[in-house]
């Protein structure tokens, strides 16, 4: 090790002792603060005990949406993308989705969560006020989801809890995209996309719902994924909530500061294939049905995925969607390597696309 290199590292250690308890073990959080706990999916080892993913977001509500609009670059510039007029930009609907975009992500927090008597510290959050750790867990619970309480300091009476779905080693599973799959989004059109974000009330695409509910019926765990930042997380849960059933939510990373909407939306595939990878990764002994729409690439994405997990995939099923590319070349040419009786592209939900 150098002697310039060992004199910085004596340097960061004097700073450390000298910091206050805050900075180097980490902040909790504070009244003024908020905390969102996003849906998992925890792991079942050979032991029968579990692992248990937390996934939490930090942050401070700025009082002053509007003055910030134009300072936040993204922002801006999905303003002039959109033509937001503002009387537009003071309408409620758009005042309580754009201010997710806006919070101040809270860095340096930690948590303690509850689980069978025993507290578990959390990392760090990070510069994105998002922080991932996981927890491992010997019980046997009778419920398929389990709620996991934060210990708040005497003086916060909030409560807050981190909810898991214990699903087993092995079953069925859907991994489900949701823009212009389980709710139309006009992801053809990028301008109209993000005024149906911002400006538009959200519903569900026609006969989705009774889908997926029989499919739940059947025992189906969900894994519901999109190319969404995660402040859309707490947009998207009402129409989740309502119309789906319950299952862990994958959307992306996204700081408004220095990155552009516009491209951030447009950037999806790699993301989607590593994500459902990642889900297969997990569940090794699960059946996926892959359930997405004709839009932009999920026939493209899906059928990468047979080909790297050709034993676990039971079906794809592509929504067609107007406007997009339907002609009969494009899906045979995507599905050349995956089985006939593998893929199905279809207008109207039903059980009947499957072989159940």
């Amino acid at each position: 090790m150098s002697q310039d290199l060992n004199s910085k590292l004596l340097l960061l250690k004097h700073w450390l002792k000298m910091a206050p308890s805050w900075v180097r073990h980490g902040s909790p959080l504070k009244m003024d603060e908020e905390l969102i706990f996003f849906p998992t999916s925890a792991t079942q080892q050979e032991d029968g005990s579990w692992i248990i993913p937390v996934h939490a977001w930090f942050f401070e509500l700025d009082k002053n949406s509007i003055m910030r609009l134009l300072s936040v670059k993204a922002v801006s510039e999905l303003l002039e993308f959109m033509d937001v007029t503002e009387e537009q930009a003071r309408l409620p609907i758009f005042q309580e989705r754009i201010k997710w975009f806006l919070v101040d992500n809270e860095s340096n927090k930690r948590i303690h969560i509850k689980l069978d008597g025993e507290l578990h510290r959390s990392p760090r959050s990070k510069l994105s006020g998002h922080l991932q750790f996981d927890i491992p867990y010997q019980g046997k619970p009778e419920e398929a989801w389990l709620k996991l309480p934060v210990d708040m300091p005497e003086q916060d009476t909030r409560e807050f809890f981190a909810e898991t779905q214990l699903i087993p080693r092995q079953g069925l599973s859907v991994i489900s995209d949701i823009d212009d799959t389980l709710k139309p989004s006009n992801v053809l059109d990028k301008k109209l996309l993000i005024q149906s974000v911002f400006l538009k009330e959200y519903h569900a695409v026609e006969g989705m719902p009774a889908f997926f509910q029989w499919l739940s019926n059947q025992g189906a765990y969900f894994h519901y994924l999109s190319s969404s930042p995660w402040q859309m997380y707490p947009l998207l849960k009402p129409l989740l909530d309502q119309y789906y059933p319950r299952g862990p939510v994958h959307l992306r990373n996204f700081n408004p500061s220095n990155r552009s909407f516009i491209k951030f939306f447009m950037s999806s595939e790699v993301y989607k294939t590593t994500k459902a990878m990642n889900i297969i990764h997990r569940y090794p002994e699960h059946q996926f049905i892959l359930i997405g729409d004709s839009g932009e690439k999920d026939p493209e994405v899906y059928a990468r995925i047979y080909r790297e997990f050709p034993h676990n995939i039971k079906q794809i099923l592509i929504r067609a969607v107007d406007g997009s590319n339907l002609h009969q070349k494009r899906f045979a040419e995507v599905f050349a390597e995956v089985p006939k009786d593998k893929w199905k592209v279809f207008a109207e939900p039903s059980h009947s696309l499957l072989d159940m």
